[in-house]
């Protein structure tokens, strides 16, 4: 008796995987519409949504609609999905894009939200000196906030 090897699963482009990370991480889930074979998930937590595309049960692509946007604005990998996932929630619900903030003794405005891993959230920003930057956001904080 022969065994049939099965091929092995990307657990990035995995709808299982995808749908199980999602919910351990608190975002909610929802079937998007279809179109030409291909299904949509839909993925909201706190003001972030993620379009995850998928044919079959294999992911195609995902965009990123930001807190505070009204349509998603960028398209990320597979690889970028799941940081996106498990990135720490209340990190990435602290500063929005556009924001004014203050970094040490430099202020600028926040151009995009990073997430490292589950436990760090880097933001891109762009100073009024004209340099970009790219702090922790426990190292942020909003203009006219007071620092502790």
């Amino acid at each position: 008796m022969s065994r049939r090897i099965r091929p092995a699963t990307n657990p990035n482009t995995s709808h299982s995987v995808i749908t199980t990370r999602a919910r351990v991480c608190g975002w909610a889930i929802e079937p998007g519409a279809t179109d030409d074979g291909t299904t949509e998930l839909i993925l909201t937590r706190d003001d972030w949504k993620i379009v995850v595309a998928f044919q079959g049960s294999t992911a195609l692509a995902a965009a990123l609609q930001y807190p505070g946007r009204s349509k998603p604005s960028e398209l990320i990998g597979s690889e970028q999905l799941a940081s996106f996932l498990r990135g720490n929630r209340e990190q990435m619900q602290a500063f929005r894009i556009d924001q004014r903030v203050i970094v040490g003794d430099q202020a600028g405005t926040v151009k995009d939200i990073r997430p490292d891993d589950e436990t760090k959230v880097r933001l891109i920003v762009r100073y009024d000196s004209g340099t970009t930057g790219s702090p922790l956001t426990t190292h942020v904080r909003a203009e006219g906030e007071v620092a502790v």
